[in-house]
């Protein structure tokens, strides 16, 4: 397989010329493209002092449906959640595929609770959706990993997407439709359906 490699400044090319289109207006970055970006402000977070965070999303039990009505339903998941990460994330924000069925954004100068927030805004709105494939309305979930650089001293930046798929896992583990943040301790998972009010709108 053909190697990725891009310069400091062509990343910053690249991110600059999707951000000014509308974040995530377009389609997400390719594997490579975003695992590059994801390493330049990485290194970028460690230089200056700042927190990256990045989130894993992924639409629950996609695999079974798409067996069901067909890859037309994986092309209308990715417009549609496209289009939605454009509409709830800054410019400054980044998407690309994880694989055919997950989406990585990269979230520079956030925190793990600015990860959480926007992750818990994509799984309310994403649950409102309905994606119509052959005449069919359907309703879909997402479960959403996160995880930020601040208060870790690692050096590269594989540790964080290694952190943030087991957030992933652990909440389609936990029955999907709901955002789990990596800690140093155990998991934290967020009800997606809470009984008291955080204080978080």
């Amino acid at each position: 397989m053909a190697s990725f490699r891009k310069t400091e400044s062509e990343s910053r090319r690249l991110s600059g010329r999707f951000s000014n289109a509308g974040p995530l207006a377009g389609s997400p970055f390719s594997q490579a493209q975003i695992q590059q970006l994801m390493k330049t402000e990485f290194a970028r977070a460690r230089r200056y002092g700042f927190p990256v965070a990045c989130m894993l999303l992924q639409v629950d039990r996609l695999d079974g449906l798409v067996d069901l009505h067909g890859s037309e339903l994986r092309d209308a998941v990715r417009r549609e959640l496209t289009k939605l990460c454009a509409e709830q994330s800054r410019g400054s924000d980044h998407l690309g595929l994880a694989s055919d069925d997950r989406y990585l954004i990269v979230m520079p100068h956030s925190d793990a609770e600015a990860g959480r927030r926007l992750g818990e805004r994509l799984r309310s709105a994403f649950a409102d959706l309905e994606i119509s494939v052959g005449g069919s309305l359907l309703a879909l979930q997402l479960s959403i990993g996160v995880v930020s650089s601040e208060g870790q001293e690692s050096l590269f930046f594989e540790t964080l997407l290694t952190q943030v798929e087991a957030a992933l896992e652990e909440a389609v583990d936990r029955g999907g439709d709901r955002v789990c943040l990596f800690e140093d301790g155990p998991l934290a998972a967020e009800d997606p359906d809470p009984t008291t009010e955080k204080g978080d709108t």
